[in-house]
């Protein structure tokens, strides 16, 4: 088992830094030095190298830190389907501005050969009702 070299120290620090786990503890940290690195170590020893520890509680700190905004989704295919439905909404909205669109200009031409003025469309509705 032997000591660590600055070296190993280096390639666990690494390792830390590039953890991509959304959590990060002492037990998953040994586990992954001996599968990634071939290092066995248990917690102890590594939690009294100073910059391991350091590494870890900056690590753990970024972590707890890094949040995504709201409405935002963490898993990618969960992303990608909702990017679709969204497409898929979008593009009913765009058809229903488009009919939108074609209505008003019938209704705009309508309205000027029956000499209907700007200002009297825009009257608000409780002005129209007829007065008893």
């Amino acid at each position: 088992m032997g000591h660590l070299t600055p070296k190993d120290e280096k390639r666990i620090i690494k390792l830390i830094e590039e953890w991509s786990e959304p959590k990060l503890t002492w037990p998953l940290l040994v586990e992954a030095c001996k599968e990634k690195l071939g290092i066995s170590r248990v917690r102890q020893s590594l939690m009294n190298l100073p910059a391991v520890d350091l590494a870890m509680k900056n690590c753990k700190a970024a972590l707890k830190a890094k949040k995504l905004k709201p409405g935002w989704i963490a898993d990618i295919q969960a992303a990608n389907e909702r990017i679709e439905e969204l497409k898929a909404s979008n593009q009913k909205l765009l058809a229903a501005v488009r009919d939108m669109h074609s209505r008003f200009l019938i209704w705009q031409a309508n309205a000027d050969m029956h000499g209907l003025t700007q200002s009297m469309l825009e009257r608000p509705v409780s002005q129209l009702q007829k007065k008893r």
